[in-house]
């Protein structure tokens, strides 16, 4: 499973995010927390975090710790926010995740099932006493009834660090579907940098929108002569 290395920050810190990383940040909260509409033009795809007691279900993410939501509130959220998913409600928006500390993972989970919610819910787990390159492989080894899409495994001066699943950021919400066509310029690149996403993530949502619509648009590129790709070989 792909990852993507991420950030997310309140308002008030937003101008010490890396520039170009995938982003994340809060549509609701007071204002030195939620973010502004500057702010998201500015950080195209970024992730919605609903950082209240679920008022926003077009949001990706609840924030279910102290001083935000409560197990129970997120119990509420989530069929609101699948509802919300599904009929594209906010175009772009992921399938709904809970952010929670990995020491409150069970007992939300618990809490979930006792609510007749048994899967379906992602899960954002926040876990410092990680590295780097523990937390990519526990967003790359995620499964069952409540996947981990991301995890939260540093908390700096000014934003926290993050790795996300690439297939949960590329699978977003549509409210109809809109037809383009090629004008032999763009690039893949330029396409999905259009939509901020990544090409990868890009080609993912094509598939899912249309089988052979991301087959059609990439037999015929040509790649610039030098670049490598791979193979394997029995």
């Amino acid at each position: 499973m792909a990852v993507v290395a991420g950030f997310d920050a309140i308002h008030a810190n937003i101008g010490h995010l890396p520039r170009g990383a995938q982003a994340a940040g809060y549509t609701t909260g007071s204002s030195d927390i939620r973010w502004v509409a500057a702010d998201w033009a500015a950080h195209k795809g970024a992730v919605h975090i609903c950082q209240d007691s679920g008022s926003d279900h077009t949001a990706d993410v609840l924030d279910d710790e102290n001083g935000a939501a409560t197990d129970a509130d997120a119990a509420a959220w989530v069929p609101r926010a699948q509802a919300a998913f599904r009929a594209g409600t906010r175009p772009g928006q992921r399938r709904p995740a809970i952010y929670k500390s990995a020491s409150g993972i069970t007992a939300l989970v618990n809490t979930l099932i006792s609510h007749g919610i048994k899967s379906g819910v992602n899960l954002w787990v926040a876990n410092w006493n990680l590295t780097d390159a523990q937390a990519v492989a526990d967003v790359q080894h995620a499964a069952g009834p409540f996947p981990i899409v991301a995890v939260q495994y540093a908390s700096g001066a000014f934003f926290d660090s993050d790795v996300f699943s690439a297939g949960w950021l590329s699978d977003v919400s549509v409210a109809g579907l809109h037809l383009y066509s090629t004008d032999g310029k763009a690039t893949i690149g330029d396409i999905a940098a259009a939509r901020g996403m990544t090409p990868s993530g890009w080609i993912v949502l094509q598939r899912k929108l249309g089988a052979d619509l991301a087959d059609q648009l990439l037999k015929d590129c040509v790649p610039p002569a030098g670049r490598t790709w791979q193979s394997i070989h029995p």
